[in-house]
């Protein structure tokens, strides 16, 4: 004779819930990967949103052509794995910036929509805010 695992509504019950954990466990896991993105600045409402990854800093700015390359003036908060976001309203053109990071850190922004050297050895991202 071979029972089904219907057969046991108990079994059965726990089998179920226990799938659904795991389904949902996985779907929360991928809905943080795509979300934990660094990603090229993008329009979103209130402005451009700038995302930069960096696991393991205390502190992140994003500097540029808009806020006079001002250290402290735009703060990035930290979102997930070391991925940190900041929405700032611009106004249309092109505008150069790079993130501070820990004060001292300089960083090119890795997705940026073009780049441009700035005569001082480094190398600015570039948003163009249509």
């Amino acid at each position: 004779m071979h029972r089904r695992l219907r057969d046991y509504p108990m079994v059965h019950r726990i089998a179920t819930g226990i799938v659904l954990i795991v389904l949902a466990g996985l779907w929360s896991c991928a809905q943080t990967i795509t979300q934990g993105r660094p990603e090229p600045p993008q329009a979103v409402a209130g402005g451009i949103r700038f995302t930069v990854h960096a696991p393991g800093a205390k502190q992140v700015s994003l500097v540029g052509s808009f806020n006079g390359w001002a250290k402290g003036a735009m703060p990035m908060a930290i979102l997930d794995g070391g991925l940190w976001s900041v929405i700032v309203p611009l106004k249309e053109g092109e505008h150069t910036f790079m993130y501070l990071i820990d004060g001292s850190q300089w960083v090119t922004p890795p997705h940026a929509e073009d780049f441009l050297t700035d005569g001082f050895g480094q190398t600015n991202g570039v948003v163009i805010v249509r």
